[in-house]
C-alpha cells in the first residue's frame, strides 16, 4: 500500500510495476496461511487459541484485499504517470497516511504490541471516510471548471475510493484483533462507503 501510493505521487511507473508483481506473493502466502488455519482447525483448540485461528483464517482474505486494491492504486499511477497533479492529491496523500497508520496500529496489535490502542483504528476509519467525500467534491468541481482534466481526475477518484476501501478493510483487522481478545466480534465497517456531501453539488 505505502509504496502504491509513493509510486501515485511521484508518478513512478517503475515502483507500480514492482507493487502489481509482489500481489503474486500475497496471493501465494494467503493460500499458504489458509491451508495452516484449516489444519489447525481440525485440532483440539479451545478459547483464546481458537478465536486466533479462526480471525487470522478471516483476517488473511482482508490482507490479500489490501493488496488489490494496492495494485488498482498502482495501476491509477500508470494511467497519470504523464498528466498533470490533480488538485485531489493532498487528500490522497492524506488517506494513505492515515490508512497507513491504522495498518501498523492493527498489526502490532495483533501481533500482541499495544493491544489497548486498536479503538484508534476506528476513529481514524471515519477520517478516511471524510477525505474521500472531499477527493469527491473536489474532484467533480474540477471537472466542472476544466473539463479537460476529467479522465485524470476520475482515476484519482478511483485511487481515492482504493484508499477508503483498505481502511474498511484495516477495520475488519482491528475487529478480528479485538475478537481474538475478548471473545466478542463487534462489526464497525460498512460494505460501502458512499460520500455524503451536505452541501449542493454547485460551483462558481
Amino acid at each position: 500500500m505505502k509504496d502504491a501510493v509513493r509510486s501515485l505521487g511521484d508518478h513512478d511507473v517503475d515502483l507500480a510495476g514492482r507493487v502489481v508483481a509482489r500481489d503474486i506473493e500475497i496471493d501465494k502466502l494467503e493460500s499458504a496461511i489458509d491451508k495452516r488455519c484449516l489444519d489447525a482447525l481440525a485440532g483440539n483448540l479451545s478459547g483464546r487459541p481458537l478465536r486466533a485461528v479462526a480471525a487470522t483464517y478471516r483476517l488473511i482474505v482482508d490482507l490479500e484485499r489490501i493488496g488489490d486494491y494496492s495494485v488498482s492504486i498502482s495501476n491509477v499511477t500508470r494511467a497519470v504517470a504523464n498528466k498533470p497533479v490533480s488538485v485531489t492529491a493532498l487528500e490522497i496523500i492524506k488517506m494513505a497516511e492515515i490508512a497507513q497508520h491504522m495498518f501498523t496500529l492493527s498489526m502490532d496489535a495483533y501481533a500482541g504490541k499495544h493491544p489497548t490502542e486498536i479503538g484508534v483504528v476506528f476513529d481514524q476509519d471515519l477520517e478516511i471516510d471524510r477525505l474521500y467525500d472531499t477527493v469527491f467534491y473536489n474532484g467533480l468541481g474540477e471537472i466542472v471548471h476544466e473539463p479537460e482534466t476529467a479522465t485524470n481526475v476520475i482515476h484519482m477518484i478511483i485511487a481515492a475510493r482504493a484508499l477508503e476501501r483498505i481502511g474498511d478493510h484495516i477495520t475488519d483487522i482491528a475487529e478480528r484483533v479485538q475478537y481474538i481478545e475478548t471473545g466478542r466480534l463487534v462489526e464497525r465497517s460498512v460494505p460501502m462507503h458512499v460520500p455524503h456531501l451536505e452541501r449542493d453539488l454547485t460551483w462558481e
